[in-house]
């Protein structure tokens, strides 16, 4: 079996290959522009009888090169790509799956420049063509054959992201150790057997912090030195507290994979979670603010990200990851099966109010995905309810209605 895997590691080029970067990512940034306008125009135009596609602007290349002479110093692949990747986007536009592509600003994440074929690594360092050798920080051995490159600049440093094809065999499936996960906001992570995980997100003084930056940045004119320097100091502020993040999540997400079997999660939408309480001039909403800081606490939690990092790395071990329903979990006792919104007095405690029953809510809570996931590995991984039973059979063993159990 093959098996695509990317790496990511620190860039440090030389001041002359820097502003090479830094140039070639601004004609990538005006190549998007001008081919976006172009096709906006034709679509326009035409009352949308006219599509351009890849192909057609590709033949524009040589011409535009020819007219402008500092795009011809830009590599032909880095080009090519970006033409592939803005007719993925329109694409996915009219397939559904994304908005209309916009412009690329000046400020803001910089292109990335990708080569799909000729890099190299010899030792520390990585071979770029067109740019050759540049210095890295290889904190880990690669392992595969190359198939592309990107560069990027994140504001402070440039980074290189490799994916390589590797070929494995996928290990057994591991034995029944089980886990059921619930997410939260004032407590990042609850286990079924009984563990409270916090991610290291911003704390008080911090986001006082990020405040103070922040305002220190909105006082200075765009183009300047001084915003320059405002905008850096508050970027570097928040890749610190996002590097501390990042590398607790994937801490706990390997500990998980390594010695669980099956990890049940919740199936949350966040979109529909973080949607705005704010209602409109006809109908406004209520208690706008503490919706929209109960949002913000919630996305900083990256809970999307956590799934999908655990997604992979289970899969990787030979184990696996299922999303269940999350409706009704901090809400049903998981001894006698009650389901009622008053067994849950406070935000953090739970008392069941037919059995008495008690705990900490998320950890009850956790405990109920995994039995969700539990009945629904029983059924031979259907979410669906199991066949109805005759009637007769259906009133001698009638259960309470809540989260599915064994």
């Amino acid at each position: 079996m093959h098996r695509i895997k990317a790496y990511r590691f620190r860039l440090e080029p030389t001041s002359e290959r820097a502003r090479s970067l830094h140039s070639w990512s601004g004609a990538l940034r005006f190549l998007w522009n001008w081919m976006l306008a172009q096709r906006r125009d034709a679509f326009r135009g035409s009352e949308g009888r006219v599509r351009i596609n890849y192909y057609d602007q590709a033949s524009q290349l040589p011409a535009m090169k020819a007219m402008l002479p500092w795009m011809a110093a830009v590599p032909s692949q880095a080009l090519q790509q970006t033409l592939r990747d803005l007719d993925r986007a329109f694409v996915n536009f009219f397939e559904g799956r994304a908005s209309s592509p916009s412009l690329k600003k000046r400020v803001g994440p910089s292109p990335g420049i990708r080569w799909p074929q000729g890099v190299e690594v010899n030792g520390r360092c990585f071979w770029l063509p067109k740019l050759g050798w540049v210095k890295a920080r290889l904190s880990q051995k690669i392992e595969g054959v190359i198939k592309n490159a990107t560069v990027r600049f994140d504001g402070v440093h440039w980074h290189v992201a490799i994916q390589v094809e590797q070929e494995y065999s996928r290990p057994a499936m591991k034995p029944a150790a089980v886990l059921g996960i619930d997410a939260g906001v004032a407590v990042s992570l609850a286990t079924s057997d009984g563990r409270l995980i916090a991610l290291p997100v911003a704390t008080e003084p911090e986001e006082r912090r990020l405040g103070i930056l922040a305002r220190r940045l909105s006082r200075t004119e765009v183009g300047s030195r001084r915003n320059a320097r405002a905008g850096r100091r508050l970027l570097v502020f928040r890749r610190g507290i996002s590097n501390r993040v990042n590398d607790s999540r994937h801490k706990v997400t390997t500990e998980m994979a390594k010695n669980h079997g099956l990890v049940v999660v919740e199936d949350l939408v966040v979109k529909s979670l973080t949607r705005s309480a704010r209602g409109s001039l006809e109908a406004p909403g209520r208690n706008v603010a503490a919706k929209a800081s109960l949002n913000r606490s919630l996305l900083e939690q990256g809970h999307a990200e956590t799934v999908r990092q655990l997604g992979y790395k289970l899969d990787w071990l030979g184990a696996e990851l299922l999303k269940v329903p999350a409706a009704f979990t901090s809400q049903t006792c998981p001894q006698c099966g009650k389901v009622c919104s008053a067994n849950r007095p406070a935000r953090d405690r739970f008392q069941c109010v037919a059995c008495g029953h008690s705990g900490h809510a998320d950890i009850v809570a956790a405990k109920n995905i995994l039995a969700a996931g539990l009945a629904v590995t029983a059924r031979r991984g259907s979410l669906e309810p199991l066949k109805r039973e005759p009637p007769r059979l259906r009133r001698l063993s009638r259960r309470p209605a809540g989260i599915p159990a064994l």
